[in-house]
């Protein structure tokens, strides 16, 4: 049991294994140290971690890219936090359904919280919004909030019943957000016009929605086991989920496809701007439920019924301390080094980007060799490979196109400062 504003931190336990749909996509699962936590919803933080809701844990935790948890304990009991994000001053949100509370968390710690006006207007997802101020739904009161950063609270009522549920800032400008109840997407202005478009699938309960790289917004059908696209015009297609299921968390990943959390079916799923879907099977009996794109390239997701949190990488390669994934995860890069006295080893490696990444071999302040991989092919038809060394000694870049297989390899001999570009590597 945790005192309030307790924190415990231990290292999760990993389970390695592979799912085999399609592509096959690595799944990494890590247990969550208070059993029955329910974990729920997940976003990304800026301390370069991930943040989740633990709904019956009462907490809000935080796993490192290597799987080390941390737990701290909200201040009201019973509070049953859902939603979660990260908020203009790169504190992280999140909603608090049962208490009625919005609440903010340190990097470090140190919680606040905001009562709402109505008890009972049970605030379920929260995003930032264009203006700069936190935006939530109440999914009870049927309306959506809008605070600031200091706490300054202004909510708009929602013209129809319709039990607002997830809410994402849109490319137009504007948030939009789910009614579960009412059947429909909705899109707020700033200023608190609210427009409804109903779904032309009856009951299909949408959940969650997050903008897309193709300029629209993407949503999860829980009950009709469809993917949702609206465009910021209202028009909207649906594509129905292979094998049924219960999707609900949504999110962009870093690949520039949709992925979702299939609660039902136990499974990570992965739309592409024209629609295909295409699903990967869990381990182990989870229930996955909120997901968001991670700072290493994977998308990270909640296992809500197992108390885990998972990792599924999302293309071909699967970055580990070693591996960069660059390049919508397609090419993965390993160094290897020797000093002149023979002693050698494998570069650490630190993402940047989706493209670019640096290792170092000694120590971490210590930075050897920047890598790059771009896509080339608008100019020449190729991918290109573009390091940087900052480092004498004798190294070996090598580069795999996890697609085709094909393998390229860049040598620095010892006593050489180099740098190089291959505008026909791939």
């Amino acid at each position: 049991m945790f005192r309030h504003w307790a924190q415990s931190l231990r290292l999760a336990v990993p389970f390695f294994s592979f799912a085999s749909l399609a592509v096959a996509q690595s799944i990494t699962e890590y247990t969550i140290p208070t059993p029955g936590s329910l974990p729920f919803g997940i976003t990304a933080g800026q301390d370069g971690a991930l943040w989740f809701t633990e709904v019956q844990g009462n907490a809000v935790g935080r796993i490192s890219t290597d799987g080390a948890v941390t737990e701290f304990a909200l201040p009201t009991p019973g509070a049953s936090p859902l939603g979660i994000t990260v908020g203009p001053d790169d504190a992280i949100w999140f909603t608090e359904r049962i208490a009625a509370k919005i609440g903010r968390i340190g990097a470090v710690g140190g919680i606040v919280e905001f009562a709402l006006p109505t008890s009972g207007s049970a605030p379920t997802g929260i995003t930032t919004g264009p203006d700069g101020n936190l935006w939530f739904t109440e999914f009870s009161g049927n309306r959506i909030g809008r605070l600031t950063t200091t706490g300054d609270l202004e909510e708009f009522d929602i013209p129809t019943d319709g039990g607002p549920s997830q809410i994402t800032s849109g490319p137009d400008g504007n948030l939009w957000f789910t009614e579960s109840f009412g059947n429909r997407i909705a899109r707020i202005s700033i200023g608190g016009a609210v427009t409804e478009y109903p779904l032309p699938t009856p009951g299909s309960s949408p959940y969650g929605i997050a903008a897309g790289v193709d300029g629209n917004l993407w949503f999860t059908e829980t009950i009709a086991a469809r993917i949702g696209r609206i465009s910021p015009a209202g028009v909207i297609a649906e594509f129905p989920v292979p094998g049924g299921g219960g999707p609900k968390g949504i999110a962009l990943g870093p690949d520039g496809n949709m992925w979702f959390a299939d609660q039902t079916g136990n499974r990570i799923g992965r739309v592409t701007p024209s629609g295909q879907i295409t699903t990967f099977q869990v381990p182990a009996p989870g229930g996955p439920s909120g997901i968001t794109a991670g700072p290493d390239g994977n998308l990270w997701f909640t296992e809500a019924t197992a108390g885990r949190i998972g990792r599924i990488a999302t293309g071909p390669c699967s970055p580990d301390p070693t591996t960069l994934c660059l390049n919508a995860s397609r090419f993965q890069v390993r160094v290897s080094w020797r000093r002149l006295d023979g002693v050698g080893g494998t570069g650490t490696a630190v993402r940047l980007s989706d493209d670019t990444g640096y290792f170092w071999f000694f120590n971490s302040a210590n930075v050897e060799l920047v890598v790059k991989v771009l896509d080339g092919r608008p100019v020449n038809g190729h991918f290109w490979v573009f390091y940087g060394a900052l480092s004498n000694v004798e190294y070996t870049i090598t580069v795999v196109d996890a697609e085709s297989g094909a393998i390229r390899t860049y040598a620095n001999p010892q006593g050489t400062l180099a740098s190089f570009a291959d505008t026909q590597a791939f």
